[in-house]
This record gives structure tokens, C-alpha cells and sequence, in this order.
């Protein structure tokens, strides 16, 4: 019995000893923050904290910094900090399932060979950009930025003049989710006798990755793909990609790109009931865009609300894909692609004008096809928009 008693004792001890090892070994998991201060950011506080710092921006002062929760939570506590916030998950406008019209010639939603002959889609003929590209005007010289996936800059229906990559581990802007190079070829498929055509298909093209092979990325990454936008001194950027809550360092950082002369636009998101815009879409400096179908309908899916500024094809859209395909396609991400191709034909036109007097010109010229809130200002118009820049 006293054998069987000393057992029963160091089983106990080694039980309490390991439970105290464990508990005096657990750590908080950092977790990723924004910071934003008033007005310089303050390595030594971040350092106090035990927080790391792995990304600083140029024109705003935020970093992105990894600390624990409870260290986060004091941040408050201190003057030289304006707010923190997660830095979030963001991704792709969902993709939606594809009903073909009859009166396209595409018969899948999945990828296709390619095709030998060139089309036109429907979008590019109903917003009258091959108008516009009779009279001489094909986006030469605007360069666009694709925040997104990537871009297939090896797609023989593309022109990828340059390009970066935000993503963790991935070096190059190369698509590997295929996202980002279907908006490309929407905005600027060439001319050129094979595939289809785009909307601008002179445009300089630069793929902006921040999204990685699932379509997902962190908000402090399309932050960074905005200010290299800004750096790169590009004239348009399109945002086929939702946050599904307002995030202040996002709202900066379009303000600050808004404000030097940056046109952004981006989709309204593919939620479809009252009031759903997406971010960031929702803020004032951006162009939101919903999709219409080929009988000027509001597609089920397309984001509304009082914001909801202009609308644009966005359902059984063909444009490239991965590997010298391409696919049909779906959603508003597909209609703000339509939305920064007619700017850049805009823009070729008229040097001179700033982003606001871009933006005046898409509001002003769109068709008229129902309610504000479901469909904005109406659907863009590339040959109205054309025209009505010569009165500037």
C-alpha cells in the first residue's frame, strides 16, 4: 500500500508540474494591426509594446504592426496614436454562376480554348467604346493599375507593361487565381485580330497584385497597391475586390491617392439587397459601379445604394483568362473594368483634365435606365463621355 501511495503522489506532482510549465509558458498569438498617428509614426512606443513593424507607408502615417491583443488594446491610451484596427482579410468579388444569353456565341461559363477570331463583347458594343475607337481613340498613354489578383503577363491578348506584388511569397504580379486577368482583358484586350477586344486596348496596363492563388489578401496590401499606384503616377486604378466593412486606414489611404490625382473605381460589391455597397466602393472618392445585363437590366447580384454612382455590363462577359484562355464571366467587377477603360478613352482625349473633371464627364454623360439607388447615374457612355470633353 505505502508502494502503491508513493506512485499515486508522483503521479499527482508530475500532473501539477507539467500544468505549471504549460501556464507559465503560454504567450498571446501577435495579430496584425493598423496604427495610424497623428503625425509621425512612433517606432519607440511600437517597441515598448513588443510590437513589430512590418510595413510603413509613404504618404500616410500608419504602419502595419504585429503585437498581442492585450498590448494592442493599450494603444489608446496613448496621444500620438490616432486609431488601430485589424488589419482584415480581404477578397475578390465572390464569384457567381453564369447563365449564357442566347444571343452570345460563348456557350460555358468555363475556360475555353483559345479562340482563333477575334470578338467583340457584347459590353465593349453596348457602352459604344468601338465608337469611340473609329474616331481614334484607344487609352494610348493612360496607364491603368489592376489592384487584384495579377495579371497573365503572358496572355498574347494582353499588354502588361509593369507591375508588383504585394503578397507574402509571391515575388512576381503573375496570376495564379485568374481574377485580376479577366478584368484585364476587359479594360485593355488588344486589337489585334485574335481573342476579344477591350475597352481601351492601347492603355498601358500594370498588374498590382495584392491578392493571392485563393483570391484573398490583407487590407494593409491594397493600401500599399494604392500608394504605388500614386508612386508610379499612374492615371486610373481599378478595385474589382470588396472589404465588407468600413476600415479608416483604407479611407485614408483613397483620400490621400484621390487628392494627387488618382482615379479610382471599383465594384459595388455583389450582394445585391438594399444598401450593400461594398468598401471600397462606399467612400466618396471612389466611383462605384454596378452591373446591367445586356437588356439594360440591374443584374440580382449588383450592390445598391445612395453612393452607387455609375453602372456597366457585368454578366456573361468573355474576356482572358489564364494561360491564353478565356472565360465567361460575372459580377461587378467585371462592370467597373468596363468603367476604367471608358475613362482612359476619356482621358487619351483630353490630356489636360484632372481625375475630378474625369469623373464629372462619366457622371454627366451616362444613360439614364432607372432609380438612383439601383442604378446610380445610369449606364456609362464612351462616345457621350467623348463628346462631351470637347466642351472642357
Amino acid at each position: 500500500m505505502k508502494k502503491a501511495g508513493s506512485f499515486l503522489l508522483i503521479f499527482i506532482w508530475c500532473i501539477m508540474a507539467t500544468s505549471l510549465a504549460h501556464g507559465s509558458s503560454v504567450q498571446e498569438n501577435n495579430t496584425r494591426y493598423l496604427v495610424s498617428f497623428h503625425t509621425s509614426i512612433d517606432h519607440q512606443l511600437i517597441n515598448s509594446l513588443e510590437g513589430k513593424i512590418i510595413k510603413e507607408y509613404r504618404y500616410i502615417p500608419v504602419a502595419v504592426v504585429e503585437i498581442s491583443e492585450s498590448k494592442a488594446a493599450s494603444l489608446k491610451d496613448y496621444s500620438q496614436v490616432e486609431f488601430f484596427e485589424p488589419d482584415l482579410r480581404v477578397n475578390a468579388n465572390p464569384e457567381l454562376n453564369t447563365k449564357v444569353e442566347p444571343n452570345l456565341k460563348a456557350d460555358t461559363a468555363e475556360s475555353s480554348p483559345t479562340i482563333s477570331k477575334q470578338e467583340v463583347p457584347w459590353g465593349i458594343s453596348k457602352i459604344n467604346a468601338i465608337e469611340v475607337h473609329k474616331k481614334g481613340f484607344t487609352g494610348k498613354g493612360i496607364r491603368i493599375g489592376i489592384i487584384d489578383s495579377g495579371v497573365d503577363y503572358t496572355h498574347d491578348d494582353l499588354n502588361v507593361v509593369g507591375g508588383v506584388s504585394f503578397v507574402d511569397g509571391a515575388s512576381d504580379y503573375f496570376d495564379n487565381y485568374g481574377h485580376g486577368t479577366a478584368v484585364a482583358g476587359i479594360i485593355g484586350a488588344k486589337d489585334n485580330l485574335i481573342g476579344v477586344v477591350g475597352v481601351a486596348p492601347e492603355s498601358k496596363l500594370y498588374a498590382i497584385k495584392v491578392l493571392d492563388s485563393m483570391g484573398e489578401g490583407y487590407i494593409s496590401d491594397i493600401v500599399s497597391g494604392i500608394e504605388w499606384a500614386v508612386e508610379n503616377n499612374l492615371n486610373i486604378v481599378n478595385l474589382s475586390l470588396e472589404v465588407s466593412m468600413d476600415n479608416k486606414v483604407l479611407n485614408k489611404s483613397v483620400k490621400e491617392a484621390y487628392k494627387r490625382g488618382v482615379l479610382l473605381i471599383s465594384a459595388a460589391g455583389n450582394m445585391g439587397s438594399m444598401g450593400t455597397l461594398a468598401y471600397p466602393s462606399a467612400y466618396k472618392e471612389v466611383i462605384a459601379v454596378g452591373a446591367i445585363n445586356s437588356s439594360n437590366e440591374r443584374t440580382v447580384f449588383s450592390g445598391t445604394g445612395k453612393d452607387l454612382e455609375l453602372m456597366a455590363p457585368g454578366e456573361n462577359v468573355y474576356s482572358t483568362y489564364l494561360n491564353d484562355q478565356y472565360t465567361m464571366n460575372v459580377g461587378t467587377s467585371m462592370a467597373s473594368a468596363h468603367v476604367a477603360g471608358v475613362a482612359a478613352l476619356i482621358w487619351e482625349a483630353n490630356p489636360n483634365l484632372r481625375n475630378e473633371d474625369i469623373r464629372e464627364i462619366l457622371d454627366k454623360t451616362a444613360v439614364l435606365i432607372g432609380d438612383k439607388i439601383l442604378y446610380g447615374y445610369g449606364l456609362v457612355d464612351a462616345l457621350k463621355g467623348l463628346n462631351y470633353g470637347d466642351k472642357y
